[in-house]
């Protein structure tokens, strides 16, 4: 079987998006699929998105070099456009900022004339070409909502992406000190963290991994530790390599992750692969589907005092993170995140 995996890209930008595709492409190849990658440069803002859009619907990708192509996988927005007639795709969001984020304060779109006439024609194109798709599924169950509820359809299943077969993320000892990894943005809501460490234990130690995406984000929040009389107990590592983060990881005694309606999240993976227990919050998406309050992990309110206290159960009763840690590893599996499921599925 001959199987192309179709996605757009942004050039010089290296996100989840993209991989979750590389990681697609090198599982399939480990298990003898002939597959390859087209990659589609893409430009996301949001009046670029339409016309950008049609030149992806150009693209024919029923042969290759005289060779038929079995079948296409599309994975970002909007590479479901492309033409196949054995098309499927594994949807990984919309263009967010005209759909679930559309009134929300983290979109660009304006709500006049102009930004509703872009975010039709958005609207009208997934709702077009998802149903040309053979199947659709979705990363997770947040995703198939917003599926269900913007193009009226249902999609065919959720697939969670694995991590990589090398991925370096192991158990270790549980350490002094709790942990929250990613791209700074205000969506991740980073702050929170900060603002909680006002309320906890004075022997409650937070490390924030990741670059912010704009310089001036990341210094609002040393800032922020500052104002809150905190900066002695938050460290902020800045960007680190895959290897490190793994250390750190094994090395913690708990993962934070607060993000606002995040579409899947690979931080909770990662720390599943730990063995470690994730505190995630009831507004914060997808990680919801994989974390089981006091099974796996603790989910509370987006409050800084409410979690300030979990932060404070979780430093202080080991014995508890321990036991909830290795459930977690052991939720991997019980919730299909592991590649032959996830290509046995997607080539049935």
């Amino acid at each position: 079987m001959r199987v192309l995996i179709a996605t757009t890209v942004v050039p010089f930008l290296k996100g989840g998006g993209t991989k979750i595709v590389e990681d697609l492409e090198r599982e399939m190849a480990a298990r003898g699929v002939q597959v390859d990658t087209v990659r589609l440069p893409f430009y996301s803002a949001w009046m670029e998105v339409p016309e950008q859009t049609v030149a992806v619907r150009l693209l024919d990708l029923t042969e290759s070099c005289g060779n038929r192509i079995d079948r296409v996988i599309a994975m970002r927005s909007p590479s479901y456009a492309v033409r196949h007639p054995n098309k499927v795709t594994w949807f990984m969001h919309h263009h967010r900022e005209a759909f679930d984020l559309w009134g929300t304060k983290w979109t660009s779109i304006p709500d006049n004339e102009i930004g509703r006439h872009y975010r039709d024609l958005m609207l009208r194109a997934d709702n077009t070409y998802l149903r040309e798709c053979r199947r659709v599924f979705a990363q997770s169950g947040v995703v198939a909502d917003r599926v269900r509820r913007f193009n009226n359809l249902d999609p065919d299943g959720v697939l969670y992406p694995p991590l990589p077969a090398d991925h370096p993320y192991r158990p270790g000892p549980f350490g002094d000190y709790l942990l929250y990894a990613g791209r700074m943005t205000p969506l991740k809501r980073f702050d929170l963290a900060i603002e909680a460490m006002r309320y906890t234990d004075p022997a409650v130690r937070l490390m924030l991994l990741g670059a912010p995406d704009v310089p001036e984000y990341g210094a609002s929040l040393r800032r922020l530790a500052v104002e809150a009389g905190v900066a002695d107990r938050v460290e902020f590592t800045g960007w680190v390599t895959e290897q490190r983060k793994a250390e750190l990881m094994a090395g913690c005694s708990g993962v934070l992750f607060l993000p606002f309606d995040e579409d899947y999240g690979y931080v909770t993976v990662e720390a599943f692969e730990a063995h470690k227990p994730v505190v995630t919050l009831t507004d914060s998406g997808a990680s919801r589907e994989l974390v089981e309050d006091g099974v796996n992990g603790v989910v509370c309110e987006p409050d800084p005092r409410a979690l300030a206290e979990v932060m404070n159960r979780l430093w202080h009763d080991r014995a508890a993170a321990v036991r909830m840690g290795e459930e977690a590893s052991r939720t991997l599996r019980r919730k299909g995140i592991y590649w032959d499921h996830v290509i046995e599925t997607l080539l049935s």
